[in-house]
């Protein structure tokens, strides 16, 4: 047998006498050791020169998973929309993520929001939570929570941050619509206004959530513009689009009259002045309404129209 100095694992070397296993599968080998002086491939084991095994490595072919998750400022003119298809998650994973999105999917600039690292949902536990039953709420096993967060314990604590890998939850409820805030504001006018059967516009609206105002209109304009309703007038402008303080048919009403905005459809501009909008979450959510309005009536709530 050939007595050679082994490197084990690159980190020391002992001269032992290869196994017969091994030097079996070399071939032929002369006094001189040729064969395995000059490297090779014995089965799963690399040889290097004068006999050195080569310790394997494993080199990451992608980045990491993050198992924390993230906070993010809104920018302006950003919606939910964009910022889950930044970050690969759905609109309704974030707003599970932070409880003061879940009776609305609109946002401001600067809101500082929690983003799920995944695909998933991120809450913190209360005192009453469990892994159990966290897993029962939004439909994951509960040890898959345990392992991704790298917990050692299963006790949970209250405050803990914990993400939820494919976690699903319930269903949101339908905003208030704009008449109704408008009532609690006491800011509310009397405008002739009724509920019309239908119509949507041919415009597909990708990239409005249904049953807005902003989803409505954009069924029945071209919008290539983003943003909250009360920002339109000043994205269409900054687009190249006409503006102006007096309605046309056709043209877009952009109004201040609830914190995200409100926009409208021109129908028809009466003799004595006045305008016929169409629109929709004015009288309730995903209801299309028609509303006539007086010159003046809005004061200063009203920002203009897009041409």
């Amino acid at each position: 047998m050939l007595a050679v100095a082994v490197a084990i694992s690159s980190y020391a070397t002992l001269d032992r006498q290869f196994p017969t296993s091994l030097t079996a599968r070399l071939s032929p080998v002369n006094a001189e050791a040729v064969v395995v002086s000059e490297g090779g491939t014995v089965g799963d084991v690399s040889l290097g020169r004068y006999s050195t095994i080569i310790k394997p490595l494993s080199i990451p072919m992608s980045a990491p998973v993050n198992h924390q998750p993230l906070r993010y400022a809104v920018a302006p003119g950003e919606n939910l929309v964009a910022i889950a298809a930044k970050y690969g998650v759905t609109v309704s994973q974030i707003r599970w993520s932070n409880t003061n999105l879940t009776s609305t999917d609109s946002v401001a600039t600067g809101d500082q929001l929690t983003i799920p690292p995944i695909p998933g949902v991120v809450v913190t536990a209360k005192a009453s939570d469990t892994f159990e039953s966290l897993g029962t709420k939004f439909s994951v096993d509960p040890q898959v929570i345990i392992d991704f967060n790298r917990l050692r314990s299963n006790q949970l604590t209250a405050g803990t941050v914990v993400v939820i890998p494919g976690g699903v939850g319930g269903a949101f409820p339908p905003p208030p619509a704009l008449s109704q805030l408008l009532a609690r504001s006491g800011g509310s006018q009397s405008f002739n206004s009724h509920v019309i059967g239908c119509c949507l516009g041919p415009y597909p609206a990708s990239g409005f959530p249904a049953g807005w105002c902003t989803w409505y209109v954009a069924t029945k304009r071209n919008v290539t513009w983003r943003g909250d309703a009360g920002y339109w007038y000043s994205n269409a402008s900054a687009q190249g689009y006409s503006v102006g303080q007096t309605p046309k048919v056709g043209a877009i009403m952009v109004t201040w009259e609830s914190w995200a905005g409100h926009v409208a459809y021109v129908e028809a501009v009466n003799p004595d002045g006045s305008w016929v909008v169409s629109e929709m979450n004015y009288i309730a959510f995903n209801v299309i309404n028609e509303r006539t309005i007086k010159p003046g009536q809005l004061g200063g709530r009203l920002v203009g129209f897009i041409y």
